[in-house]
């Protein structure tokens, strides 16, 4: 018998305070209904220092951590769209193949803070449940060549609107089977991101999406933001980088608490000097590659 919901975090390991952050949110939004056997968390990273690990345990001593590692080939690797963030990106896809064992599985980014009751997703009737963007499909990516190879296949509208995929649910109403598969290979066929990629699947095997609106994925600089359900910092101003959220230093005390590093103040260090190595370079388009270069060397991201 399937379990009634997943979460699914996907993160290298320097971010485990994030993902730390985000799990003590859905204890108190998500879950608190629920009794232990209906629901699991699982976190897909790279490698996990003991006392990260150890902390996360005394969070949610039931999480299942599994070390994930990319079906890409070294080019799809060296794409550029992933000096922006990084191949743990697309481990979203395995949501898919979670829905074997889960009616539902809810994929967060980490860089995200829930501040209210997500219960209500209960008793929602849906195959997709994602907010709708204003910006058509075709202007989420930076790699143009993806945009052409798209093109020369006639069955994908990409001129429509996207959806955001930092905050998804997709439930085993859809033909999952063999979905997480067809994501990757067309990310490497098509040279494009996780975000292009979801969008034509939708397409590709008639999902339907159910609009969950503004509240289930508010920007921070939002007139909504304080009445939303979930607050996604998308760019370079994090929660732990700028942008003060009350729910998420309240969680980050917690998982300070529990034994967890504070890397983000470290890796905070590291930007800074990496950012002015860089800043005598004159052209911005040339800055911005040395600068991603150098972060990914000391396995940072670009974002």
């Amino acid at each position: 018998m399937k379990k009634k919901i997943a979460l699914l975090l996907c993160s290298t390991g320097n971010e485990a305070f994030a993902v730390g952050n985000v799990i003590i949110g859905a204890k108190k939004y998500l879950f608190q209904n629920l009794k232990p056997e209906d629901y699991d968390i699982i976190f897909l990273t790279d490698k996990l220092e003991s006392k990260d690990e150890n902390a996360l345990k005394n969070i949610f001593p039931r999480i299942i951590i599994k070390i994930y590692k990319s079906p890409f080939s070294k080019e799809m690797l060296n794409l550029r769209e992933l000096n922006h963030f990084s191949s743990f990106t697309y481990a979203r896809f395995e949501a898919f193949n979670l829905l074997e064992k889960y009616e539902k599985v809810f994929y967060v980014d980490t860089d995200i803070v829930i501040q209210k009751d997500m219960s209500y997703i209960f008793d929602l009737d849906f195959e997709l449940y994602a907010t709708l963007s204003q910006t058509p499909i075709c202007q989420t990516t930076q790699n143009k060549e993806s945009i052409k190879l798209i093109k020369k296949n006639n069955n994908y509208n990409i001129d429509i609107l996207s959806f955001y995929d930092g905050n998804i649910i997709i439930s085993d109403k859809i033909n999952y089977q063999g979905m997480t598969k067809w994501l990757y290979d067309k990310s490497e066929e098509y040279k494009t991101n996780d975000l292009v990629v979801l969008n034509l699947l939708v397409q590709e095997f008639s999902i339907k999406i159910l609009d969950a609106g503004e509240t289930f994925c508010c920007f921070p600089n939002s007139k909504n933001a304080s009445n939303s359900h979930i607050i996604h910092a998308i760019g370079p101003a994090k929660f732990w980088r700028g942008t003060y959220n009350k729910e998420w230093e309240e969680n980050n005390k917690i998982w300070i608490e529990a034994g967890g590093n504070i890397t983000y103040e470290e890796n905070a260090k590291k930007r800074k000097q990496i950012d002015k190595i860089v800043w005598f370079i004159p052209t911005f388009k040339l800055r911005d590659k040395v600068r991603r270069y150098l972060l990914k060397k000391i396995g940072l991201t670009g974002r």
